[in-house]
């Protein structure tokens, strides 16, 4: 380790609350997706900031929207069921316009991943946060930690940007370590 370097702290989380969170998050995405079980799946958020200056004071609000990531490889199909930070009520599954995606990036700073859009496509992209959280998060579900989930999707996504490559579109770099 050198001088400069940190030490990566280890995530403080109650093992069997987040086995029952991974549980409960299978059960809901399998609820709002067809042959749900054919899916790997994993928790992410996304944050949205509105700045708004007023007459005396100027307000900055953070939106948090929480998803349940479903991906499968065979199709290289991914979907996304929207949760409440309870886990209790979920929306319809949205599936992402893969045909449309032309960059998949990740930043592991932020544990960002950006699936970027062709130009005139109706959206930018989706970014999503794939970090699991601990006991101690003031947002969200607590207690998702998904190490190895974020690993398994991660090479998803680099077998997805090995496509895009071969179909020839330009690929941003890709560091993961």
């Amino acid at each position: 380790m050198g001088l400069f370097c940190k030490k990566e702290k280890e995530i403080e989380y109650d093992k069997e609350d987040c086995v029952k969170k991974k549980k409960l998050l299978r059960e809901l995405f399998d609820e709002k997706v067809r042959q749900g079980d054919t899916y790997d799946i994993l928790y992410a958020y996304m944050t949205s900031s509105k700045y708004e200056e007023g007459f005396f004071i100027n307000t900055n609000t953070t939106s948090f929207y929480y998803y349940i990531v479903g991906y499968r490889k065979k199709d290289g199909s991914i979907v996304l069921v929207q949760v409440d930070s309870e886990l209790v009520n979920n929306s319809e599954a949205y599936f992402i316009d893969m045909e449309n995606v032309v960059d998949i990036t990740y930043n592991k700073k932020y544990e960002q991943v950006c699936l970027q859009y062709k130009k005139g496509y109706d959206s930018y992209g989706e970014i999503l946060n794939i970090e699991g959280t601990d006991a101690k998060t003031l947002y969200g579900p607590k207690n998702i930690y998904q190490k190895e989930e974020k690993e398994k999707f991660l090479d998803f996504l680099e077998a997805v940007r090995e496509d895009l490559i071969k179909k020839g579109y330009k690929v941003s770099k890709w560091k993961r370590n």
